[in-house]
């Protein structure tokens, strides 16, 4: 039977970067623990249609906010439409990157990047994390990455945005351990979700790695079975045997791992 996380933590939860993949998961898995929705992303059409999935298979409410993340100022709907319902979980999932090398992606591109993995984040993250200290309840999901830990070479500016997630998240965690609030840093390895598969590289390589990439539904399982138990969680065994190789490698070889990844 599913936890009520209505009574525990409030009446709505808001996901951020709703429209598809892991973001829908965890919005209709808090909608299977009594939770209102607010999906919020950039695709409207998209979020209205996960909406009506929401609504139909678990008789919650939902609110659609349209914002792309990628702009200046983009929590500000957000925050607004959201102040007067009684807010207790969110989840920042959303996340931007491209490939390529730090020089050879222009400058539009990066900041693109930090807007949708640091300034929309921090600006959601502060907001309802001062809010749920308020009122002493709550639940945070932060999605972070195995870039955040080994780096990731052609893909530089994202894992550096996925570790400065994981560092403010992990240590807001501790901060408010001894409170009514639950803030938790979840680190994915290769998950079969729809930006995973569109950024893949081609041939034998990428086929491999999405036959490890874990499964959205099998990901959110493990995600929500360890709230309340730590703060800052790893999901699936490869990836956690990645994390401890990288723990026995040099700074130098764990980038270096990474970056063969991408190299033909």
């Amino acid at each position: 039977m599913e936890m009520n996380f209505r009574e525990q933590y409030g009446r709505w939860g808001v996901v951020m970067g709703a429209s598809e993949g892991l973001g829908q998961a965890i919005a209709e898995k808090i909608a299977s623990c009594g939770m209102d929705v607010v999906l919020v992303g950039h695709h409207r059409e998209d979020l209205e249609n996960v909406s009506g999935q929401i609504r139909g298979r678990y008789g919650v409410d939902t609110l659609v906010i349209q914002s792309d993340f990628s702009e200046d100022g983009a929590a500000e709907p957000v925050i607004e439409k959201t102040k007067d319902l009684d807010v207790g979980f969110l989840s920042y999932v959303a996340c931007y990157h491209a490939f390529g090398k730090v020089q050879d992606t222009p400058m539009t591109v990066h900041r693109k990047i930090l807007n949708v993995n640091v300034n929309t984040f921090l600006a959601c993250f502060h907001h309802f994390l001062g809010r749920f200290a308020q009122q002493d309840r709550g639940l945070i999901i932060n999605i972070t990455s195995l870039t955040a830990i080994s780096s990731s070479p052609y893909n530089a500016q994202y894992g550096a945005c996925k570790a400065y997630i994981k560092k403010l998240t992990e240590a807001s965690a501790c901060e408010m351990r001894n409170t009514g609030v639950k803030v938790m840093c979840v680190t994915l390895g290769s998950t079969r979700t729809p930006n995973f598969l569109n950024n893949l590289p081609g041939g034998p390589m990428g086929e491999r790695a999405i036959a490890h990439a874990m499964p959205i539904e099998d990901t959110v399982e493990e995600i929500f079975a360890n709230v309340g138990k730590v703060r800052s969680y790893v999901v699936g065994e490869r990836a956690r045997g990645a994390v401890a190789r990288y723990a026995s490698q040099t700074w130098d070889q764990a980038a270096e791992e990474m970056g063969a990844y991408y190299e033909k």
